[in-house]
């Protein structure tokens, strides 16, 4: 799994990078075998002005093309990229969830539900 951390307008500490790097492989290690790469992008949206500015984006992208995407804001940037990185680790489980279940689901019948005898049930 590849990580890809920009700032804008915030400086990028060598204690912020580490931060990130700790809370995202924390959030995404047990999925990293289906991860390809995670961009983070940590910004200060007031700038100085101060406020409940603070946002973390990340995104995942997933083995078979797909994206996914979480942002969080918070006063504190430390604050907002552990919730980014815990939410991130719940929505790339339950994605990952959503596609083993729906892979082991029975082909559906065109004709429409069975009974117990295999017969086709009308629903008139």
């Amino acid at each position: 799994m590849k990580l890809s951390i920009r700032p804008h307008r915030i400086e990028l500490t060598d204690e912020l990078r580490d931060l990130i790097e700790r809370r995202v492989y924390f959030a995404l290690s047990r999925f990293s075998p289906r991860i390809t790469r995670a961009s983070i992008v940590v910004e200060d949206i007031n700038g100085p002005r101060g406020g409940v500015d603070k946002r973390c984006q990340i995104v995942v992208k997933l083995d078979c093309t797909d994206e996914l995407t979480v942002e969080t804001t918070d006063a504190n940037v430390h604050a907002a990229i552990s919730l980014a990185a815990d939410r991130a680790g719940r929505v790339v489980q339950r994605e990952l969830e959503r596609r083993r279940a729906s892979s082991r689901r029975p082909p559906r019948s065109p004709e429409g539900p069975a009974d117990q005898e295999g017969d086709i049930v009308s629903a008139d």
